[in-house]
């Protein structure tokens, strides 16, 4: 067996290692700030008195990772903890199922209280609506509850006899129910709340036939502005707009639109003559007005409707080197500002900037690269699929190589999701791949958000087919451009791309060589079973087909049913407390494989399925790595 040599395991400590800042918040004064931080090698939250420079840190809590943070005033942080629990019920999943919770923590006693504590058996009790500007003890938060004779339980456990959506007020000091501020029945999924905590609008939907509709607030009255089918997406308000006399709503067919709260009206947004449609919208938290919003080319980009962070950001553009400039944190005195800077594969640095004194500092860089380290190159590819249809990529080569140096041993590493995609942003999995010397190619496959909806929905119906194809097609033409060496390839991936790694052996079986996964949907329809006609069965069904098609067809894109076709080494991993993609999932795979050679299961224990920790970042990089020097050698 050809194991990783000493330089490759060095490498293992550089890509494997968590990210020294993953985030940062300033909070509402500008004295103090929050960074996502690794120092165990897990997510904490690093906290700095900006005036006295002292630091605390927020651990990662017994048995459950930290997911967010910010500030809703300047006594408290808030942060969101997810944790993995076992219990035998009708709403859980076959190995337990994943819990969302807000916690509090005060920066003076540096204490912690979880909110709506109370809620022990709710999945979800962790929505927070509104910061309620002008409070410094209390935020509002949102539970859908289902209610019966007896008891008041979470939506996902309990029975399901009638809903009520509420809106209450919460202590930050010990996370206590302080008040009921809104009520409503089960036909409302959510409340717009504004500022203060005032219903701007409601949202209704029957899950049963699609409908979605939003209802502007004046006092007890609700007046429908919208209303639409929607079976598979749904439409997402994300926030204030226009002084709160309109809402920014992202609709699946149209993208970002303005929805004025008294005519119903919908208006593209547009700033200096470009369309804001395929866009995610920035939300200041306090205030719940959307500022601006950001998108993805190669890299990170904004654009403000705030003047002020307009010519900020313009300014700042012509003072720091990187491409790729963003504003991620301000004060509400607008003083005090954090930035990040990135350029085409490499780690981003993050700076603070004080207008007050006119300082800009780096903070921190988000990796660490030890000295003469070259991290990999990475590049963007276009290329056309065999239907016709140009799909986009990211290339990432050894260091210190570029694609005219050719003829390397070729990865395939399709994203998960699979409505994601991969940007030219510092990415440790393939950075590790290619330090071994391998080119590792990361396809956009059509599915894959970034490229309008019409982009989106050529994926549905094509999960485990025509989306594979996209990928197949991308490996072959590297390979007739003489970037990848002539023959077979490898192909990895986690969660829906270790799906597709596995549809990929099946689909181009004479040029994949061997298949490693992490937390793959290896049964796509088993995902669906006993969850009715509800908007997550229909959203995968778009994808999938319907999970009443014939048994060949379903067979036919399902990994686990054609075990026997692969003969291919195949390594497959998967965490124990997966939830996402249910660690069922591996189990069925391996009673199918039965004693077949080719074929290797690694549990990781106490992981679930997003690789939140070094240690489970290292099994990954060590294990997948073995692996392919094994049966895709690099000499």
């Amino acid at each position: 067996m050809a194991m990783v040599g000493t330089a490759a395991h060095a490498q293992l400590d550089t890509y494997s290692a968590m990210p020294s800042i993953w985030d940062a918040e300033l909070s509402p004064d500008g004295n103090m700030l929050a960074t996502g931080c690794s120092p165990r090698g897990v997510r904490e939250i690093c906290i700095f008195d900006l005036e006295s420079g002292e630091r605390s840190i927020v651990p990662e809590p017994e048995g459950a990772t930290i997911t967010g943070f910010y500030w809703p005033n300047d006594s408290y942080l808030v942060y969101w903890i997810r944790s993995f629990q076992r219990v035998d019920g009708q709403y859980a999943g076959e190995s337990g199922f994943t819990s969302r919770r807000a916690v509090s923590y005060g920066v003076e006693e540096r204490t912690n209280a979880i909110l709506l504590g109370r809620y022990s058996n709710v999945v979800g009790a962790d929505d927070i609506t509104s910061s309620l500007a002008g409070r410094d003890d209390v935020v509002a938060m949102e539970l859908t509850l289902s209610v019966d004779q007896e008891a008041e339980t979470g939506s996902r456990l309990g029975d399901r006899r009638s809903q009520e959506t509420v809106a209450y007020e919460v202590s930050l000091e010990d996370g206590g129910m302080e008040d009921v501020l809104h009520t409503s029945n089960g036909s409302v999924l959510q409340f717009v709340l504004g500022a203060e905590g005032e219903v701007v609008a409601e949202v209704r939907y029957d899950d049963g036939n699609g409908r979605y509709s939003i209802h502007a607030a004046d006092g007890r009255r609700r007046t429908e502005i919208y209303s639409g089918s929607h079976r598979v997406e749904l439409p997402y308000i994300h926030g204030l707009t226009d002084g709160g006399a309109a809402l920014a709503v992202y609709f699946p067919e149209l993208g970002m639109r303005r929805l004025d709260l008294a005519s119903g009206d919908r208006s593209a947004y547009e700033i200096d003559g470009r369309a804001m449609s395929d866009v995610d919208p920035i939300v200041d938290r306090i205030t719940r007005e959307v500022v601006g919003f950001s998108y993805a080319d190669d890299l990170p980009r904004q654009r403000f409707l705030d003047a002020g962070l307009a010519g900020l950001l313009a300014e700042l553009d012509q003072i720091l080197t990187e491409d790729s400039v963003t504003i991620t944190s301000w004060s509400q005195t607008r003083q005090k500002f954090v930035v990040r800077g990135r350029n085409i594969g490499e780690p981003a640095n993050y700076y603070l900037l004080d207008l007050g004194t006119g300082g800009l500092g780096l903070l921190d860089v988000e990796q660490t690269v030890p000295e003469g380290v070259s991290v990999p190159p990475r590049r963007f590819v276009r290329y056309e699929a065999s239907d016709g249809l140009e799909i986009h990529a990211w290339l990432t080569t050894p260091p210190g190589t570029s694609p005219d140096d050719g003829g390397f041993p070729l990865i395939v590493l399709p994203h998960g999701g699979p409505q994601s995609r991969d940007i030219g942003t510092f990415d440790w999995w393939p950075a590790y791949y290619a330090s071994l010397g391998y080119a590792v190619l990361q396809p956009n496959f059509r599915g894959s958000v970034g490229r309008g909806h019409d982009f989106v929905a050529a994926g549905h119906g094509g999960f485990g087919t025509r989306m594979i194809d996209d990928i197949i097609d991308g490996a072959h033409h590297l390979q007739a451009e003489g970037i990848a060496r002539e023959g077979a390839y490898c192909a990895v991936g986690a969660s829906y791309g270790g799906y597709a790694a596995l549809m990929t052996a099946l689909r181009d079986a004479e040029n994949v060589a061997c298949v490693a996964t992490f937390a793959g949907v290896t049964h796509p329809f088993a995902m669906l079973g006993g969850r009715g006609n509800t908007g997550y069965v229909r959203y995968w069904e778009a994808y999938m087909g319907s999970r009443f098609a014939d048994a060949d067809y379903q067979d036919s894109i399902s990994p686990m049913e054609r075990a026997g076709e692969i003969d291919q080494p195949v390594l497959v991993m998967h965490g124990d407390q997966d939830t996402t993609v249910d660690y069922v999932q591996m189990e069925m795979l391996e009673d199918a494989a039965g004693d077949r050679s080719n074929f290797r299961f690694v549990t990781f224990q106490g992981q679930d399925h997003y690789l939140g920790s070094q240690a489970a970042r290292r099994a990954l990089l060590e294990r997948s790595g073995d692996f392919l020097t094994e049966h895709l050698p690099v000499d």
